[in-house]
């Protein structure tokens, strides 16, 4: 199974693994902001969190149905989540992502509806007391910056990506071809599995979020800073599961070149 364009497409169609070193700041945002960034039918989890991460994804690996397996370069990738219910289930719904290098975005985008970007950088810059995370958009703005700030005792193993992360509820649209409406316009829920978790600490962490029109990632307002994770982990993405269809789909931000 390939994607496209069919004549020399840019990947093949299969489940991720890779190993990420991965750092991960959560705070407490407020809970109407949550409710207005949701679709339905998701709602807001008891606790109003965000997550912005930052990972440099190394040896990316997609396995396809052929049995051949397509591999990637290191690049860096960042984004934000809010935590959310979809019934019962627990899981995190993601706002954006930012991808640095050409194509590199075009898996998860394409095939599960992470709704990946291209950043002109993605920062991942370790020091002996923390680490320093962040974007710069694809037109110059540094819309996200964290730091996590090292504890003075780490403990044996840490996982970076938090548990309510196992279930990511992106939307899939497909626009159509006659510029109405969508092809496809569904939830999906998307598997993410963690192990093998080395080093790594759990400390204080600091969020700036800069105004951009493009990108407004600074309406996700940050109450208070939960903690900031870092670590080493082997990350699998499943395939996907078709949820319900949505209609309403809540938008903030708008295409900006300038």
């Amino acid at each position: 199974m390939i994607g496209m364009p069919p004549f020399a497409p840019l990947f093949g169609v299969g489940a991720e693994s890779v190993t990420v070193r991965w750092l991960t700041v959560q705070y407490r945002t407020r809970a109407d902001i949550v409710a207005s960034l949701l679709p339905a039918p998701l709602q807001p989890a008891d606790d109003a969190l965000a997550a912005i991460w930052v990972a440099e994804f190394l040896g990316a690996e997609f396995r396809l149905p052929d049995g051949t397996t397509e591999r990637r370069p290191p690049y860096p990738q960042a984004g934000i989540s809010v935590r959310c219910r979809h019934g019962d289930q627990l899981g995190a719904y993601p706002l954006t992502f930012f991808i640095e290098g050409l194509n590199h975005g075009t898996l998860g985008r394409e095939i599960f509806g992470l709704p990946k970007k291209q950043a002109r950088s993605v920062l991942l810059r370790e020091d002996p007391s923390g680490v320093t995370g962040g974007v710069t958009s694809a037109n110059g703005i540094d819309v996200v910056t964290v730091r996590a700030h090292r504890p003075p005792v780490e403990p044996a193993a840490v996982d970076p990506i938090p548990d309510w992360f196992a279930h990511h509820f992106p939307l899939k649209l497909i626009p159509s071809a006659e510029g109405t409406g969508y092809d496809v316009n569904k939830l999906v829920q998307v598997p993410f599995r963690t192990s093998g978790a080395t080093g790594g600490w759990v400390g204080t962490g600091d969020v700036v979020l800069t105004p951009s029109t493009a990108d407004p990632l600074h309406l996700v307002e940050c109450v208070e800073v939960v903690e900031a994770r870092y670590g080493r982990v082997d990350l699998e993405v499943g395939f996907g599961t078709y949820l319900e269809r949505v209609d309403e789909i809540p938008t903030f931000g708008v295409p900006d070149w300038s």
